[in-house]
């Protein structure tokens, strides 16, 4: 596919760790102007191969930590401890070796159980009017986070919100509990598509010669994959060659 037939807001590198090089310092100047404008940053993380580059690149990186908050896409539903969980990997690439204080740091505790974890977390992100920057990774067959296509109206879904009824569930961007994930493990707790919105940048990073039928199928296929239901108030697609053949 030619690269100048994409969207306007899609930009195509060279290499992924070209993107991850590009969308660092794009991470480090949002933070910048959020604690200048706002006094804070607040940043949802993805779990994947480049966002994980990215953060390896952020720890070696200098900026006012202590004004950075950190939240988290999704989580699978496994120990603490368990080397699967997105946590563990922004611990290890990131957030051990870096001075962000740990109440700012704000994982989905799913070791507490998806219903409590996904409930504390629905009500975590009540409290946040807006949130500055989230990066969205993209799976072979179109999902991100965890909402994977077909699903969203499936019987597996749970809705979670911070008041005991959803009866606003489109205003206070409720939290989902996946039961049936069609990639291990099975129980998963993850943003929706509406709290994702509350972003005001949102990135969505595509990496891999692996993408290349999904990306194809979310270019040109009528029936929406998940990745491309998300909107952040401004949202921007970056892609590596490989992604796009």
């Amino acid at each position: 596919m030619a690269v100048d037939n994409l969207p306007d807001d899609w930009h195509v590198f060279d290499n992924a760790e070209q993107l991850a090089h590009r969308v660092t310092l794009e991470i480090l100047a949002e933070a910048k102007k959020a604690i200048e404008e706002r006094g804070a940053f607040h940043f949802i993380t993805a779990g994947g191969t480049t966002p994980n580059r990215c953060y390896e690149m952020l720890s070696k990186a200098k900026a006012d930590w202590s004004k950075w908050h950190i939240y988290m896409g999704d989580e699978r539903v496994l120990h603490f401890n368990d080397s699967e969980r997105n946590s563990q990997a922004l611990l290890k690439h990131w957030l051990n070796n870096n001075d962000i204080p740990a109440k700012n740091i704000h994982f989905i505790n799913t070791e507490a159980g998806a219903e409590k974890s996904a409930k504390q977390y629905a009500c975590l992100f009540d409290s946040v009017a807006e949130f500055d920057l989230c990066l969205l990774g993209m799976g072979e067959d179109g999902h991100t986070a965890s909402l994977f296509p077909g699903h969203n109206e499936s019987e597996y879904i749970q809705t979670i919100c911070c008041e005991e009824v959803c009866e606003n569930a489109f205003v206070s961007a409720p939290i989902i509990i996946e039961n049936n994930s069609p990639k291990a493990p099975s129980q998963r707790v993850s943003l929706n598509y509406v709290a994702f919105s509350k972003s005001r940048l949102l990135i969505k990073l595509v990496t891999g010669a692996n993408k290349q039928e999904a990306v194809s199928k979310w270019l040109h296929d009528n029936k929406p994959l998940p990745i491309s239901l998300i909107n952040g108030k401004k949202t921007k697609v970056y892609l590596d060659q490989a992604a796009i053949g």
